[in-house]
Order: C-alpha cells, then sequence, then structure tokens
C-alpha cells in the first residue's frame, strides 16, 4: 500500500509538472508564427534608419540618395525622447510620395528595472490595463498620421534586468496585453527591444502567452542581416523582423548629415 501510495502520489507530481513546463523550442516556434496577421499588412525588405527627431522633408528628399527605403518614426508616448512637433499627417504624406516606407514606434511606459532612466514605469498592479490602454493611444496616433488599418505599429522597450523576475512577469503581461490590442484595432502589433533582454524574454516564454506580430531587435554588431543571430532561432516570427544593427552614428547623403540607428528590415511596415 505504501508503494503505491507513493506511486500515486509521484504521478499525480509528474502530471502536474508537465502541465507548468514551457513548452519545448519547436513549440515555441509554432506559438511565435503569428497567422497571417491583420488584412491590409504589408512587408518590405532591404535597409531601414530611425532617428530621434523626425526629419525634415528637405532632409529626406536629400536622403534618397542614401541606400535605406524606411525610416522609423517616433509617433508617441511618454517616454519619447525628442517632441517631434515636425511630425504631422501632411509631413507623412510629403514624404512618402517622395518613395519612403515607415516603421511606426511608440515608447511608452517601460519597465519597473529599466536600466535607463525613464519617466513612467510600468506599474505591476496594472501592467495587463496599462499595455491595453498605450496600446489604444499609439493606434490613435498613428491613425492621426494617416496610417490604416494593417499598418505595424512597434512598441520600444529599452534594455531591462531581465534577471528580475517580477519586472520581466511585469514586462511580459504588459506586452501581450498591448498585442491583443493592437490585433484587436485591425494593426499588427510590434515590439521593439534588446535582443539581450526583452526579445531574449519574449523567446523564453513564446506560446505561453500573447505574442508581438512582428519583433524588432537590438544587437549592435555591424552586421546587416534578420537571421543567423543565435538568440532568436530563425523559426520564430519569420520574414517579421527588423534588426537594428547600429546606433549613434553620423552619415551624410545629399549634402546633409543626420545621426541614426541603422537597420535591416524584413517585416510589417506602416500603410496609407
Amino acid at each position: 500500500m505504501r508503494r503505491t501510495h507513493r506511486a500515486v502520489v509521484a504521478a499525480l507530481l509528474a502530471a502536474a509538472l508537465t502541465a507548468f513546463a514551457v513548452p519545448s523550442a519547436e513549440a515555441r516556434g509554432d506559438a511565435a508564427r503569428s497567422p497571417k496577421g491583420p488584412q491590409g499588412m504589408r512587408t518590405v525588405s532591404g535597409a531601414a534608419f530611425d532617428t530621434c527627431e523626425a526629419p525634415s522633408p528637405a532632409t529626406m528628399k536629400a536622403w534618397r540618395a542614401s541606400p535605406y527605403k524606411a525610416v522609423g518614426i517616433y509617433v508617441g508616448g511618454s517616454n519619447r525622447g525628442c517632441a517631434n512637433k515636425g511630425l504631422t499627417r501632411e509631413w507623412v504624406k510629403q514624404v512618402r510620395a517622395q518613395g519612403w516606407e515607415f516603421l511606426p514606434l511608440y515608447v511608452g511606459a517601460q519597465a519597473s528595472c529599466t536600466t535607463t532612466k525613464k519617466s513612467t514605469r510600468i506599474d505591476p498592479a496594472r501592467s495587463w490595463d496599462m499595455g491595453k490602454a498605450e496600446a489604444d493611444d499609439a493606434v490613435d496616433r498613428a491613425a492621426a498620421l494617416g496610417f490604416k488599418k494593417g499598418s505595424a505599429v512597434y512598441f520600444d522597450m529599452e534594455h531591462y534586468d531581465n534577471r528580475n523576475a517580477d519586472c520581466r512577469r511585469d514586462v511580459l503581461n504588459f506586452v501581450s496585453a498591448w498585442s491583443d490590442r493592437v490585433r484587436a484595432r485591425g494593426y499588427v502589433a510590434g515590439y521593439y527591444s534588446s535582443l539581450s533582454s526583452g526579445i531574449a524574454d519574449l523567446v523564453k516564454f513564446a506560446g505561453t502567452r500573447a505574442m508581438p506580430d512582428a519583433v524588432w531587435y537590438a544587437r549592435w554588431d555591424d552586421k546587416a542581416v534578420t537571421s543567423g543571430d543565435g538568440a532568436l532561432p530563425d523559426g520564430l516570427w519569420p520574414g517579421r523582423r527588423v534588426k537594428q544593427h547600429a546606433g549613434n552614428v553620423k552619415e551624410t547623403y545629399g549634402g546633409v548629415t543626420v545621426n541614426i540607428d541603422r537597420n535591416a528590415l524584413a517585416g510589417p511596415v506602416g500603410v496609407l
């Protein structure tokens, strides 16, 4: 009887552990492959850049001489670093007429354990609600600039100490809520973060919660690729990636110099 009892307990314990186990790499890969995406989604491949303040239409015209075909623009968020007063619906219209593609970014609440100085942080008691609210604000701001349903909107989550389990959980809750809400609004849920923190956590916990449709990861190794980066398996988010491979570099085209971050693009963009 004692042996039988121990066997039953062991079986129940094994079943419980199985139920709460993190999925295998293969299962995580399947889970992170997003559905077809919102109607109207467009993907583009090529070189892209982002810069804190949206350059003037004249600068963007001069930079048509560059190898870049897309520009990251900061549409809003409490932690946006530059005012971007010149970023208007008319700016988007003019720059699009020049042939540019767009990567809309939103810099909202950051991790409570962020390693950078940010004014607004995720409240552990409100992580889900904050994710939904900021998704609504981001979509509204993108729509005000003329971006239609099917457009990608990327949340910018700066590097944080993901050794802090509570902080990591709150970020993942926030991102899950953000992703679901952006999708519900008919837009593509994008997520930017460091490969070693925010993206690493997505990879580790993929399959356990709602995930973004596309990822934009920072790894400043000056390699303009969107695959073969190890920490982000190639089977995750295939064809829905942007890699920021260099930062804070000055480049000059058409006689105009701009301080930028360099990106390799193989993913969804804004739709006008």
